[in-house]
C-alpha cells in the first residue's frame, strides 16, 4: 500500500515538473518553503530546538574539556 502511494506522489511530482517547467516548479517549492518557515509555530520550535541544542552540546563540550584537563593534568604529573 506504502508502495502505490509513493509511486503516486512520484508521478504526481514529475507531471508538474514537465508540466511547469524546472524552474517553475522550484521556485513555487521554494516560495512555499518560506512560507511555511515564517509561520509563528515553526519559529518557535526552530527557536526551542536551537536552545536544546545549544544547551546539550555546551554541556557535553563542558564535560570533554573537564575530562580532557583531568586526562592531561594526569599526563604531565
Amino acid at each position: 500500500m506504502t508502495g502505490w502511494i509513493i509511486l503516486i506522489l512520484a508521478v504526481l511530482v514529475i507531471l508538474a515538473v514537465v508540466g511547469l517547467g524546472w524552474d517553475a516548479f522550484f521556485a513555487s517549492v521554494k516560495k512555499g518553503m518560506e512560507k511555511v518557515g515564517n509561520l509563528p509555530e515553526i519559529k518557535n520550535l526552530t527557536n526551542k530546538a536551537k536552545n536544546e541544542f545549544n544547551s546539550i552540546v555546551g554541556n557535553s563540550t563542558g564535560d570533554i574539556d573537564a575530562s580532557l584537563a583531568k586526562d592531561l593534568k594526569s599526563y604531565f604529573i
